[in-house]
C-alpha cells in the first residue's frame, strides 16, 4: 500500500529531474564553456562557429578576435543588429556580465521567431563572441539560462 501511494511522487520527481537536466558544453578552440539542456546535439564545431540545438532551442556562437573591442562597441553592435533585423518586439535589452565576460544582449521577436542576441568579450583575452539563441514560445527562461551560463577557461 505504501508503494502505491509513493509511486505518483516518484514519477513527479523523475519528471522534474528530466525537465531540468543540464550538461556542460565546451568549445575548446576558444576556451568557452556553457550549460545547455542535456538533449542538445552539436551541429557545428569548428574554429569559425559552434552550434548546438534541441527541438526548442538553437544556439550559435561566432568568435571575433579583436583586442581593441570594448563593451561599448558590443552594445552598439547588438543594437545595430536588432535594428537591422527589424524586430517586431524587443522585450529586454541590457548589459551582460557573466564570469569573465562583459557585453550586451537583446531579447526580441520577429515574424514569430524568438531570439536572444548577445555580444560578449572576455575581459582576460582578445576573444569576443557573438551569440544567437533562437527559442520556441515558452522557452525564454531556458534561453536566458544558457546565455547566463557562459564562462571562459584556459587550456593548460
Amino acid at each position: 500500500m505504501l508503494f502505491k501511494s509513493c509511486l505518483p511522487v516518484f514519477f513527479f520527481a523523475c519528471t522534474l529531474a528530466s525537465l531540468s537536466a543540464q550538461t556542460d558544453m565546451h568549445w575548446d578552440t576558444h576556451g568557452v564553456a556553457f550549460t545547455v539542456p542535456d538533449n542538445f546535439k552539436i551541429t557545428t564545431n569548428n574554429a569559425e562557429e559552434y552550434s548546438a540545438e534541441n527541438d526548442n532551442i538553437a544556439l550559435s556562437i561566432i568568435p571575433v578576435q579583436d583586442e581593441n573591442v570594448t563593451k561599448e562597441h558590443l552594445a552598439e553592435a547588438v543594437t545595430e543588429m536588432a535594428k537591422g533585423l527589424d524586430y517586431d518586439v524587443i522585450s529586454k535589452s541590457a548589459e551582460a556580465s557573466i564570469d569573465d565576460f562583459e557585453g550586451y544582449y537583446v531579447v526580441g521577436k520577429k515574424d514569430g521567431v524568438n531570439a536572444v542576441v548577445m555580444a560578449i568579450l572576455d575581459t582576460e583575452s582578445s576573444t569576443n563572441l557573438l551569440v544567437v539563441i533562437v527559442f520556441a514560445n515558452g522557452y525564454e527562461k531556458a534561453a536566458e539560462e544558457i546565455a547566463n551560463s557562459f564562462q571562459a577557461y584556459d587550456e593548460k
